[in-house]
């Protein structure tokens, strides 16, 4: 039997919701009402993560901030 060394590894990890989980970490109290992580409305920011109450009101990544806020 061979074995085969390992030189480099990838790892992918997609973590849902991720930036909003780690702010409720922090503020345990927003942990039941839509929050949204992302860039200013007015300079052409987008969602990177969406609560799902937030979802609810149909917000999703990578959606436009302006439009997020609209709804």
């Amino acid at each position: 039997m061979t074995s085969t060394r390992w030189t480099r590894a990838i790892l992918h990890l997609d973590m849902d919701a991720f930036f909003v989980n780690v702010h409720i970490l922090d503020h345990p109290e927003d942990g039941d009402i839509p929050l949204v992580v992302g860039g200013q409305p007015d300079k052409r920011g987008v969602v990177a993560s969406a609560s799902y109450e937030a979802r609810e009101f149909g917000i999703r990544s990578a959606m436009p901030t302006a439009k997020a806020k609209r709804l």
